[in-house]
C-alpha cells in the first residue's frame, strides 16, 4: 500500500504517513523520546512535501507526546481530534501526566528527553465528530467514535484504500494475544467493537504495528470481543470473592501482566490503566469493592 507508510520509530511508538494528492496526515505522532527518528522517517516518506495534518486517535502519552517536536518541524500542521480530544488537551493534570510518562519511557530506554518545551503545544487544531470526512486528494479519511479505551478515542476509514485504522478500544494484539484496554467503559467498548465490525474493511491498521498481517485482520473484532466479555467477567467473578481493590489488582495483574507487555508498555503505566479497567467494570455492574 505504497500510500499508507509505516513511520513508526520504536515498537513502543506510533505514526502511519497517509499521502494523498492534495494533502498529507500522520496518524499519531508516538512518543518524545523518539521524535527525532520518527520525524525523519515521515520525512523520508514526504519526499520533500509538507506534513499538512496529524490525526489523533487518543491523547495518551505513547500517541501524542512528540507532538511539541512535529510543530516545531511543521508550523503550518493542524492537529486533528476529537472534541474530548480538544478538552483533555488543554487541561493540566494530562499535559503534567505526558510529561512524566514520557520521561519514564526515555529512562527506560536510556534516553536524554529533551522537555524544554512548551504544554501550548497540546492544542487542537481541528475538531471532528462521527461521520466526518475530510478528503486528502484520491483519498478521504472518515471519523469513526470509538470510545472505551478513552472518552476521546477515534478511528479512521479510508474507504478508497478499505483500510481501518485502530486505536485501543478493541485491544491491544501482542505476540496473537490480544490484550483487552477498555479504560472508561466496557459498554462503550462493546458499541465501539461492534460499529467497528460492520465497516467494509479489507486491512487494519493497528496500535503500534501499522498494518496487520492477513492472519491477524481476520476474524479481528470476533476475538475483540471475546477477549472484552472475559475481561469482563473475569474481573467481576474475582470481585464477587470480595478481595480488596489491592488484591484484585494484584489478580489482574497476574492474569494480564507480562514482561514482553511491559516492554511495550512502563509497569507504571500498566498499573494506572489496570486501575483504571476495574474501577469502570464494577461501576458499570454497580459492584463495591
Amino acid at each position: 500500500m505504497k500510500n499508507y507508510i509505516n513511520c513508526i520509530a520504536h515498537n513502543t511508538s506510533e505514526g502511519n504517513l497517509l499521502v494523498g494528492e492534495n494533502n498529507t496526515t500522520l496518524f499519531d505522532c508516538g512518543m518524545a523520546f523518539c521524535a527525532t527518528r520518527t520525524i525523519q522517517n515521515v520525512k523520508n516518506a514526504l519526499n520533500g512535501r509538507s506534513l499538512d495534518y496529524l490525526f489523533i486517535t487518543h491523547t495518551h502519552y505513547d500517541h501524542i507526546g512528540a507532538l511539541p517536536f512535529f510543530r516545531k518541524e511543521w508550523p503550518l500542521m493542524r492537529l486533528v481530534t476529537s472534541e474530548a480530544g480538544a478538552a483533555v488537551l488543554l487541561k493540566d493534570t494530562p499535559r503534567r501526566v505526558i510529561r512524566e510518562l514520557s520521561s519514564v519511557v526515555a529512562a527506560q530506554y536510556n534516553v536524554k528527553l529533551n522537555d524544554a518545551y512548551s504544554d501550548d503545544a497540546f492544542h487542537a487544531d481541528i475538531t471532528v465528530k462521527d461521520g466526518d470526512i475530510i478528503p486528502l486528494g484520491g483519498v478521504s479519511i472518515q471519523t469513526l467514535e470509538t470510545p472505551g479505551h478513552t472518552r476521546d478515542s477515534l478511528s479512521f476509514f479510508i474507504p478508497e484504500l478499505e483500510l481501518l485504522v485502530l486505536n485501543e478500544t478493541p485491544g491491544f494484539l501482542l505476540d496473537g494475544k490480544l490484550y483487552p484496554c477498555y479504560l472508561t467503559s466496557y459498554n462503550d467498548s462493546i458499541r465501539s467493537i461492534e460499529k467497528c465490525r460492520g465497516i467494509p474493511y479489507k486491512f487494519l491498521s493497528l496500535p503500534h504495528r501499522g498494518i496487520a498481517a492477513e492472519k491477524d485482520a481476520q476474524g479481528f473484532f470476533d476475538k475483540a470481543m471475546e477477549s472484552n466479555i472475559a475481561c469482563r467477567d473475569f474481573i467481576l467473578n474475582a470481585a464477587a470473592k470480595n478481595p480488596g481493590g489491592e488484591q484484585l489488582l494484584d489478580l489482574y495483574t497476574q492474569r494480564y501482566g507480562s514482561d514482553l507487555l511491559f516492554s511495550y508498555q512502563p509497569k507504571e503505566a500498566f498499573i494506572v490503566n489496570a486501575r483504571a479497567t476495574i474501577a469502570c467494570t464494577l461501576r458499570e455492574y454497580g459492584v463495591t469493592s
